[in-house]
């Protein structure tokens, strides 16, 4: 949850389509997990539809098993160049480390993929796409087997933001947009039952709005943000129960100048948060040169514990990497930058170690960018996003804001070294981590 405030009533979140000012990055709860959503009934043949359903409603999903194996590989969505008969176009593929082979998983020619993320069994990727319906494209939430079989369309709209699938398959948590530049007020925390194909709307409260699901905790236990807006109250990170509907407050974002990030343990019990001071957003980067904290808390909130401290270097991202350490992003912006780049640390703050320089990822300082996640970053929020299922490697994107406008997606060693470069071009965000 990369989140920077400017003052008390800055906007921390932006439409779909608006400059990305804040990036709230979770990890979602980790260990093994079984296929869930729904399945075809004994006995009965169940037909796989991509078209919209009928407005307002849903479908069920169908989820048949996949089996997995072994390699370390890493999705990813790639991007073709737009053209004045055809807009840019997106692929989703796999590339597996041990082979250095790329896959092609689901092309989708004319179709903008937003909010892309692996399933906890690492069997499914769900994501936004352009579909087909009465002769005009909306917006539709789908779902592709990693072998490229099974997509299906569960639900259409204008549009959707912050789509977040359950550990166990069985919801999807989104904000339906509507229509795109609509009253933001307007826009709808629901639900959607993959078991039974039913849709529930979440109140809205007009005080303190839901702007996101942010990510599931396990599965009845949901992270969501609210009040980022003005007139919306303290901006303020909430712990929602999915069977009740009671909430609790867990991370207070409203205080002045911060870059804040968090992230939960893989076993889902404990909440870190990285706090950056002075911190200032110039152009796409936060700027900032520490102080920084890194605090650890319960996960469904309590007091927090400082277990790393830095006086000099700003940290502008942090994940959790396997059960006891965490990947950062250390960037100071004009000062000390010697240290500035990626770095692991053991999740009781001891053992801070450099994995790579920024200097041996930037190619262009005066452009170029790195960070954990894509333009989309707020939903890149599983442990298995950024990291390997077994801790091996992790990826980082950098992003070419004016230069030549490229997208670099690199794959680095957990023991250290240069990241090597695996994609590139007008798009390549990472999705997730699998097994193949």
């Amino acid at each position: 949850m990369n989140t920077h405030r400017n003052s008390p009533h800055s906007r921390l979140a932006v439409a779909i389509s608006s400059l990305i000012v804040i990036t709230l990055l979770l990890a979602a709860c980790g260990g093994s997990a079984t296929s869930g959503g729904a399945t075809p009934t004994p006995g009965k043949t169940a037909t796989l539809q991509t078209s919209c359903p009928p407005a307002g409603k849903a479908r069920a999903a169908i989820m048949a098993p996949l089996a997995l194996g072994k390699q370390d590989t890493l999705v990813y969505l790639a991007g073709s160049p737009a053209s004045e008969q055809q807009p840019i176009s997106n692929t989703l593929k796999r590339y597996t480390v041990s082979t250095r082979t790329t896959t092609e998983i689901l092309p989708l020619p004319s179709s903008q993929i937003a909010w892309a993320n692996v399933s906890a069994d690492g069997q499914w990727v769900i994501f936004v796409g352009n579909v087909m319906d009465s002769g005009q494209y909306k917006r539709g939430i789908q779902l592709v087997r990693m072998d490229g079989q099974g997509l299906q369309t569960l639900y259409c709209s204008g549009d959707f933001g912050w789509v977040q699938l359950s550990p166990d398959n069985k919801y999807v948590a989104f904000i339906d947009v509507g229509t795109l530049g609509s009253d933001s007020s307007k826009q709808t925390f629901k639900l959607l039952n993959t078991t039974t194909g039913t849709i529930e709307t979440r109140p809205h409260d007009s005080t303190h709005p839901i702007e996101g699901p942010v990510s599931w905790l396990d599965n009845t236990h949901l992270y969501v943000v609210s009040g980022l807006g003005p007139g919306e109250g303290s901006p303020k990170m909430s712990l929602i129960d999915i069977t009740t509907g009671t909430s609790k407050q867990i991370l207070d974002l409203s205080g002045p100048d911060q870059c804040i990030d968090a992230t939960h343990s893989i076993d889902g019990t404990q909440l870190f948060t990285s706090i950056t001071s002075k911190c200032q957003v110039v152009g796409y980067t936060p700027t900032s040169n520490g102080p920084s904290n890194i605090e650890v808390q319960s996960a469904a909130g309590g007091p927090a514990k400082t277990i790393y401290s830095t006086p000099t270097y700003a940290i502008k991202a942090l994940r959790v990497a396997t059960g006891t350490s965490l990947l950062l992003i250390i960037h100071n912006a004009n000062t000390e930058t010697s240290h500035n780049g990626i770095w692991k640390v053991n999740t009781d703050g001891s053992g801070l170690t450099m994995l790579s320089s920024e200097t041996a990822i930037i190619k262009d300082a005066a452009n170029e960018e790195m960070s954990f996640a894509g333009f989309f970053g707020w939903n890149m929020d599983q442990p298995w996003t950024n990291t390997s299922r077994d801790g091996t490697y992790y990826s980082i994107q950098v992003q070419n804001h004016e230069g030549n406008g490229s997208v670099r997606l690199l794959i680095g060693s957990m023991n250290g070294g240069a990241p090597v470069t695996v994609a590139s071009g007008v798009n390549a965000s990472p999705v997730g981590w699998t097994t193949m």
